[in-house]
């Protein structure tokens, strides 16, 4: 009973409108204080706190943000649609391809789901309405297909489900990346069969058009180049290759694409501290409380409740999956995975489960927060883009546009679940 009481009160605490940190925090020192030495938790919460973010391996994530955010104020987003623009927008719902081949592309750049979309969201969609496609398209498709940020590496909520769990970080990303192709292509599969027939398709650009296009956004095949290449060849680690992906979009941005100056610079590295100091917060939050529903044995209560209804590893994914789903209608995917890892992680552990193929499974389940009413951030997005050119969606039908492709998904986890090989067989082949 003690148990749903806490896990109770965080839940109301946090729709009341406290910041979920502050909740974690507060929960956990309150946890310590009733069941531990009062004396004891009034030393250890402030050197728990120091602990969590005492982490080398931390420090990519503020990296990788300032990569996304140099790159989303030199507009190189605009250059990358055009040139997938030129090579597929011929095909039926061409358009829409193009929008989520260069979603994907800027995902391996970011790792960010909000800059994915509001990077390639105004240009795309404006191009998909002008040439006559439904609204519910154009702007469904590239909510969905910005949550490719945080599954095709590199991955801010994947380094911290390897911080957490202990998992390999270079593992987690390179089995994000089939994973990934195959929701790109599900994505892509699904704007033909359906839409193909019903939209006008735009002229064929010529082989120099298509050539030149490729040749302006040539030198962005670095980053993740650099990143996957150098990791795995041992040059640098992970850490190091956010650094120098850190670098290499400065300099594309300042003396290649020259779409960034010093005012641009100093707002990505504003928006980067406001990012990452909120990251921080809850990650430390969050580490807290797991050492605090540790040391009160909360996990293991869950799994003698678990045994004793006879749950088999199956049925419990799939519990797991409806609790990310409920979850991720009123929190964002950073406090989910921070509040739900510690509590899963030694569950998981006793059922045997694969730790590297749950991260991924984690990554596409909480993807869909980003798109599922009533917070998904990628929906009001899109939401204020569509105020913006004057074809305003509400809520409703902007989640009525993004409901197709929670099915599809759903369909990728099916996928992984039934062929875990698509998410192992890269980090064991590299190794």
């Amino acid at each position: 009973m003690d148990y749903v009481i806490i896990l109770g009160i965080l839940m109301i605490i946090i729709l009341l409108g406290m910041p979920v940190a502050f909740a974690l925090i507060m929960v956990s020192a309150g946890v310590l204080m009733v069941y531990l030495d009062p004396l004891v938790a009034n030393l250890q919460v402030p050197q728990l706190l120091f602990n969590s973010l005492n982490n080398s391996i931390l420090i990519a994530i503020p990296l990788f943000v300032l990569t996304g955010q140099i790159l989303l104020k030199s507009g190189i987003g605009t250059r990358a649609f055009d040139a997938a623009n030129k090579w597929f927008g011929h095909l039926p719902g061409g358009l829409a391809i193009a929008s989520v081949l260069t979603c994907a592309f800027f995902a391996s750049l970011t790792g960010s789901s909000i800059a994915t979309v509001v990077t390639i969201g105004y240009i795309a969609s404006s191009e998909m309405i002008k040439n006559g496609y439904p609204k519910r398209l154009a702007y469904g498709i590239i909510a969905a297909a910005g949550t490719l940020g945080i599954l095709i590496p590199p991955s801010g909520p994947m380094i911290l489900y390897g911080a957490m769990t202990n998992v390999s970080i270079t593992d987690l990303f390179m089995a994000g990346i089939i994973p990934g192709i195959i929701l790109v292509i599900i994505f892509i599969v699904y704007v033909i069969v359906v839409y193909g027939k019903k939209l006008n398709r735009g002229e064929k650009a010529s082989k120099k058009e298509r050539m030149a296009a490729l040749k302006e956004v040539s030198w962005l095949f670095l980053l993740p180049v650099i990143i996957i290449l150098g990791i795995y060849s041992g040059i640098f680690t992970v850490t190091e290759s956010a650094a120098v992906a850190c670098i290499v979009s400065l300099l594309l941005a300042l003396f290649v694409y020259k779409g960034i100056n010093l005012k641009g610079l100093f707002e990505s590295l504003k928006e980067t501290a406001s990012n990452v100091g909120m990251i921080a917060l809850i990650l430390a939050a969050a580490l807290l409380f797991g050492f605090a529903i540790t040391a009160i044995e909360l996990p293991q209560a869950i799994q003698l409740g678990l045994e004793s209804l006879n749950m088999n590893k199956w049925t419990l994914l799939l519990l797991i999956f409806v609790i990310f789903v409920i979850l991720g209608m009123f929190m964002d995917v950073i406090s989910i995975l921070l509040i739900m890892v510690p509590i899963l992680h030694p569950i998981l552990v006793s059922y045997g489960v694969d730790l590297l193929w749950f991260g991924i499974f984690t990554i596409i389940a909480l993807e869909m927060s980003a798109i599922t009413p009533p917070i998904g951030l990628n929906l009001f997005v899109m939401m204020q883009i569509s105020e913006k050119q004057g074809t305003p969606l509400n809520l409703i039908k902007m989640s009525y546009a993004a409901a197709p492709y929670l099915c599809l998904m759903i369909l990728l986890i099916a996928i992984i679940t039934l062929v875990p090989q698509f998410v192992s067989y890269l980090p064991h082949a590299m190794k």
